[in-house]
């Protein structure tokens, strides 16, 4: 098509194809995602962390001082678990102040996707109030924005860390 009309088709599809583009190659914002949920099965506290992988990566290339890692090999994951298990904490609330943190457990971690999952356990149940401190990812990277869902028997708690927060406390009754 020519004249005006095939110009102005022309445009609207470029006009698209920028904005796809664009879009496409968005940059993509830093964020963890926990869950902490009591199995009463197991009489225990579940706790599974979910990162990017590219981030996952990219936090260990900086732990490990190291290039080219690749999260499939199974000594990157421990490591990452590891740095997971340092950068997380449930902690019992006394008198209002943040109190001794819970045992948690490493279980280990695993791939799934585009994800890393990092599994802890706390082997006993939650008390009515705790504080948590979400750390992953955050000593290295600005803007890494932490999510942590505890599933309650009144619902979802949620707490997020981004920025310089440190412990949250949260009632779960």
């Amino acid at each position: 098509m020519t004249g005006p009309l095939g110009r102005a088709a022309g445009a609207v599809c470029l006009l698209a194809g920028l904005c796809l583009s664009m879009s496409a190659s968005a940059h993509r914002l830093p964020m963890g995602m926990t869950t902490v949920t009591y199995n009463p099965v197991t009489d225990s506290v579940e706790i599974v962390h979910r990162l990017h992988r590219h981030d996952a990566e990219q936090a260990m290339v900086e732990v490990m001082a190291e290039s080219g890692v690749d999260l499939l090999q199974l000594t990157v994951q421990a490591r990452l678990a590891l740095y997971t298990e340092s950068h997380f904490q449930i902690a019992t609330v006394v008198d209002g102040e943040v109190g001794t943190p819970l045992p948690l457990q490493l279980l280990g971690a695993e791939m799934d996707g585009d994800y890393v999952l990092i599994y802890q356990e706390l082997p006993e149940r939650l008390p009515p109030e705790i504080a948590v401190r979400d750390d992953v990812l955050r000593d290295l990277f600005p803007d890494q924005v932490n999510q942590v869902n505890i599933t309650t028997t009144s619902g979802i708690k949620t707490l997020v860390f981004k920025l310089d927060d440190s412990w949250h406390k949260v009632r779960l009754e």
